[in-house]
């Protein structure tokens, strides 16, 4: 994974996910605005370039395309981590039967 730059924040987001957005900020960009200014205030990040918290657009208008993506962005990022976690109690459950035997 690697750490991209959304909104001023840091977002952890696979080269997959940079694409899409990529995608969605070209196809809302006209004369009339940039694409990249939909995403502003709509979520948190945490240090890592986790989401945390999606923020409802109550200051501007922005897309539904917009905050879905976002929404599917949180919850890959969130199973990205459980799957981390999980691989890691597996390796060390082995780790530890080898111990026992």
């Amino acid at each position: 994974m690697t750490i991209r730059i959304v909104d001023n924040k840091r977002v952890e987001m696979t080269d997959d996910e940079w694409g899409m957005y990529n995608q969605i900020v070209k196809s809302y960009t006209d004369i009339t605005g940039k694409g990249e200014d939909l995403f502003i205030d709509l979520f948190e990040a945490n240090d890592e370039g986790i989401l945390v918290f999606l923020k409802p657009p109550t200051k501007r208008r922005t897309s539904l395309e917009v905050f879905l993506f976002l929404m599917a962005l949180m919850q890959h990022q969130h199973l990205r981590l459980m799957h981390q976690q999980i691989d890691q109690i597996v390796a060390e459950l082995k780790n530890k039967n080898k111990e026992d035997k």
